[in-house]
């Protein structure tokens, strides 16, 4: 029979416990928007497994597929280009194509690319680059409000407390993108100056 001492114990190792599990659930269920700041962690990992299933469904018009034959070039816009959370989908294959994951340097990437990711809030660049690589065929993507109104084809947004994404039909014609089904499905439709 458990001492005094002993059952006196059991309660609070109960409640440390569920304090802990609760703690644990609170920093797991956050919305994605409180994981904001260096484009590191849990927020870019998700971001990186939509962009590799947005460009297993995206067919690029053939002076694009002509820059690189054999590769799908992966350009990221950020405001420190030394980060490496990219590089993960380096090497990685879409369709006998493999994956090359570069940081922007003007002229040479808008040249190159097949995708352009903004992992930046500097409103100003990423509209003076979208101008840049306007009807090169290339999908552009970003994370900040206006995006899809500048023309960029798609944005990342939050709705409660999950990551979705928008689709600008208009931009995608413009630069000879086809879009499967599947991806428009899971997609918030918008067409250009709608956001």
């Amino acid at each position: 029979m458990p001492s005094r001492s002993e059952k006196q114990l059991y309660p609070v190792c109960c409640v440390r416990w569920a304090a802990a599990v609760l703690a644990a659930w609170m920093i797991l269920v956050q919305p994605l928007s409180a994981w904001a700041g260096p484009v590191t962690g849990r927020e870019y990992d998700v971001k990186i497994g939509f962009i590799y299933n947005f460009a297993k469904f995206v067919t690029w018009p053939q002076e694009a597929d002509e820059k690189d034959p054999g590769t799908l070039v992966l350009c990221y816009v950020a405001d420190d280009p030394s980060i490496t959370v990219f590089q993960k989908l380096d090497g990685k294959t879409i369709r006998d194509r493999k994956i090359k994951v570069v940081a922007f340097q003007d002229g040479t990437c808008i040249e190159q690319s097949h995708i352009i990711f903004f992992a930046t809030q500097d409103k100003a660049r990423i509209q003076e680059i979208l101008e840049q690589a306007r009807g090169r065929g290339i999908l552009t993507i970003g994370e900040v409000d206006g995006f899809t109104s500048w023309g960029g084809v798609i944005n990342f947004f939050e709705e409660l407390k999950r990551l979705r994404f928008k689709v600008n039909l208009t931009a995608a014609r413009r630069e000879g993108l086809k879009m499967s089904s599947q991806l428009l499905g899971s997609a918030q439709i918008v067409e250009e100056g709608d956001e």
